[in-house]
């Protein structure tokens, strides 16, 4: 099978953790980048990349590479580009672009010129152009610009990956699922113990949680990628990537969400149930200050406000609150806390075991890690299965 050059874009921070999600699926020659993993592999690698990866946000295909000195040579080198290999002349396209240190002065000229180089190849050779659709289009390209060297990529994804299709209702500051995703591979959590998030608004993590213990592929809810327009696209090998999955009937564990506000939990219930996730993950209405583990030992992963969107009136007494409840009632447990309030985090008051660096959408966020011994460091109560989805 040819091998084929692509990008997977994710968030700083997390090029390690989608470098060896890309090495699961058989990609190969990966290399990290600042915010993207470069791989190559055939098309069905492309495909499980888009099904499989949890912190991937978009996998993108290089199809060719230039270099160029003016306007004219950038347009003869997309016009000389066959994209009817990849699109039909009655259907639509798109382009964006990024650009830097370029004859270009804007991301739209480049845009422009490369989209008028693609209609008129078109043109010229059907006597038909397709269409620009910017919200939908069939085919959505994608220019990177450097030093005057061109990348053109296909956008296989189109949507953001991060778009499960298991979210359901309003949360005013809900955690991205590809950050959530990536906060628990770090954690190291895999499944082995109870999983509780005692702030968990909507439950995103958690719904993480259940589908990498489960084995359920990131992409399993979601219908539509972006590959699935493509003129070259391969139904037939599209449903043998699809029958790799191996998905966990049941664990013999729980996870455990909790919140004070009763809307959230009420979202929160309803995204699962309807994922089918209704048996593996409890929620309840509850201050943080009142929950505890039913069994140890246990991983407690939470988001709590950072004073950015949710608003506190005293975040500093909320965290102190935070590490008091951790201290006293999780002994034998880990935690892991992630936000963007420095000065909150350090009156968590406990020593971190590690300390990772991430972003939560445009926020710069201190992910830190804590081992609540209780002295002993002993185990708890033997696991048991929780019911069955029907």
């Amino acid at each position: 099978m040819n091998n084929h050059s692509f990008i997977a874009k994710t968030f700083a921070g997390m090029e390690p953790l989608l470098a060896e999600e890309l090495a699961s699926i058989g990609a190969s020659h990966i290399k990290t980048l600042n915010r993207s993993v470069y791989f190559e592999g055939g098309m069905d690698v492309l495909y499980r990349a888009n099904y499989y990866c949890r912190t991937a946000l978009r996998i993108l295909w290089r199809v060719k590479m230039f270099q160029f000195q003016n306007n004219d040579q950038f347009y003869q080198e997309i016009y000389q580009f066959e994209a009817d290999r990849y699109l039909n002349p009655n259907e639509s396209l798109a382009f964006s672009a990024q650009i830097h240190n370029s004859i270009f002065k804007t991301p739209l000229f480049a845009s422009m010129l490369a989209k008028d180089a693609v209609c008129d190849r078109f043109r010229d050779h059907y006597n038909e152009r397709p269409d620009v659709d910017k919200e939908n289009p069939h085919v959505l390209f994608h220019l990177h610009i450097f030093n005057n060297e061109c990348h053109l990529f296909l956008d296989s994804s189109v949507e953001s990956l991060h778009k499960r299709g298991y979210r359901m209702g309003y949360h005013p500051a809900p955690i991205n699922e590809v950050v959530a995703a990536g906060m628990i591979m770090l954690s190291g959590w895999k499944g082995e113990t109870d999983l509780i998030d005692f702030m968990c608004g909507s439950g995103t993590i958690l719904m993480e949680a259940a589908m990498i213990a489960l084995r359920i592929p990131a992409g399993f809810y979601r219908n539509q990628w972006g590959f699935m327009r493509w003129k070259n696209f391969d139904p037939q090998l599209w449903k043998k990537v699809k029958e790799e999955e191996q998905i966990l009937e049941d664990v013999k564990i729980e996870l455990y969400g909790s919140d004070i506000s009763a809307d959230s939990i009420r979202v929160a219930k309803n995204q699962s149930r309807e994922a089918g996730l209704g048996d593996f993950i409890h929620f309840k209405v509850s201050n943080l200050t009142d929950t505890r583990p039913t069994r140890k030992p246990a991983m407690v992963i939470i988001n709590p406000p950072y004073g950015e969107r949710l608003k506190s009136d005293n975040l500093l007494s909320l965290y102190k609150q935070i590490g008091d409840t951790l201290k006293q009632q999780y002994t034998g447990c880990k935690a892991f806390i992630i936000s963007s309030d420095l000065e909150a985090m350090k009156n968590i008051g406990l020593k971190t075991t590690a300390r990772h660096q991430l972003y939560n959408g445009a926020l710069e966020c201190k992910y830190w890690g804590y081992d609540l011994y209780d002295g002993t460091k002993k185990g708890g109560k033997e696991h048991h299965s929780p019911k069955k989805e029907k």
